[in-house]
């Protein structure tokens, strides 16, 4: 049997070909499509044998997310379970309450299967607005360089998606205004908007980090296409330093900004320029000259790659076992002294507050302890 088959409720209320009909004594027949009408099926037959003859189970996140995907599959033919389709026919399913403001409790009965099948549509809408989003700003804008133009980019993308995760569902005036900017530019949805630079779900941190590790790692696959890869790597960090802290070509685009979006903006750039600088500058040795070089390579440990704090604990750690002097050394200096020795043995900027953080937290796979008696 399948999740959306025909059904005869009672003498006013059928379910017949992804339909939901009802007709109240007093009023026109009013029919019903899309989520709402699927959803206000299940919740009527939800706990009953015809529900449990269907597999309608909604109690646990899986149980409705296999509603969702059956849903979807039983629809397909209509058009159904794209957020276009979804947010029209549910804009036509409001239209036909005008005038009726009680006919969906009617049709549910009693408040507790009204809010379930309320529930239930709201959920699946925010469910497709996610897909249209992405979790995270960068699974809807991918990485892009130099980093002010994806910040500026992003911030119109961000401002589009925030208004489509604030969509309340249950208001049919919102699910109104929504299906009507849709109708006008299904692509940009906002085109007045904008720009936010406040990212949904995201700390600043976060989306500096991220981009960092795209942009490294892009660096790193170019240089090494060449027998010189050390060499070009040298190169195309000052490569970094000379072209993402710059953001002059994108001023022309940010003379209307407000003074408080041309504030954050600005306030990024610094973070992001401040950001680089630590990641990409020079080795401790060639800063401070008066720092003497106490602890060295072996050639029993690999050192880490740059910037992984996870390799760089493992790192101390594997050889806090074996080398007294390095275990010494870690014990009787401060952090920060033992972060410019690091950065002598790596030859990259060990950056105090990664490792500090990093320390915190536990080996992934803790070895045996075998130190020398």
């Amino acid at each position: 049997m399948h999740l959306l088959d025909n059904y005869t409720i009672d003498a006013r209320t059928r379910y017949e070909n992804h339909t939901l009909f009802y007709t109240a004594a007093d009023s026109d027949p009013i029919e019903l499509r899309g989520i709402l009408a699927a959803a206000i099926l299940a919740a009527l037959l939800v706990d009953t044998d015809e529900g449990d003859a269907r597999g309608i189970a909604l109690d646990t996140d899986e149980q409705r997310k296999d509603f969702f995907a059956r849903y979807e599959k039983e629809v397909m033919r209509d058009n159904g379970g794209l957020f276009t389709t979804e947010v029209q026919t549910l804009n036509e399913a409001y239209m036909e309450f005008t005038g009726k403001e009680e006919i969906l409790a009617q049709i549910c009965r009693n408040d507790r299967l009204y809010d379930l099948a309320e529930g239930l549509m709201v959920e699946y809408m925010q469910r497709l607005v996610r897909e249209q989003v992405g979790e995270q700003i960068y699974d809807l804008l991918p990485w892009t360089g130099p980093f002010a133009q994806w910040l500026l980019n992003a911030g119109y993308v961000e401002t589009r998606r925030q208004h489509l995760l604030s969509i309340d569902w249950s208001d049919p005036v919102a699910v109104f205004a929504l299906s009507e900017e849709m109708t006008k530019d299904e692509e940009t949805f906002m085109p007045e908007a904008q720009p936010l630079f406040v990212f949904d779900g995201l700390s600043a941190e976060q989306v500096l980090n991220e981009y960092w590790k795209w942009l490294w790692e892009s660096v790193q696959q170019q240089a090494n296409l060449y027998p010189d890869a050390k060499v070009r790597l040298a190169q195309y960090k000052q490569l970094i330093l000379d072209n993402e802290i710059n953001y002059d070509f994108l001023k022309p685009e940010m003379k209307d900004f407000t003074p408080e979006q041309l504030n954050l903006f600005r306030s990024w750039m610094r973070q992001w320029k401040d950001f680089v600088e630590q990641q990409i500058a020079p080795p401790v040795s060639a800063r401070k000259k008066d720092i003497r070089q106490e602890l060295f390579p072996d050639n029993i440990t690999p050192l880490p790659p740059a910037n992984d704090y996870s390799a760089v604990r493992e790192y101390i750690h594997d050889r806090c076992q074996y080398d007294a002097e390095f275990r010494k050394f870690k014990k009787s200096h401060p952090l920060t002294v033992f972060c410019q020795q690091l950065t002598f043995i790596f030859d990259w900027p060990v950056e105090y507050n990664s490792l500090y953080k990093s320390l915190k937290r536990k080996l992934k796979y803790p070895r045996k302890k075998h130190l020398p008696k």
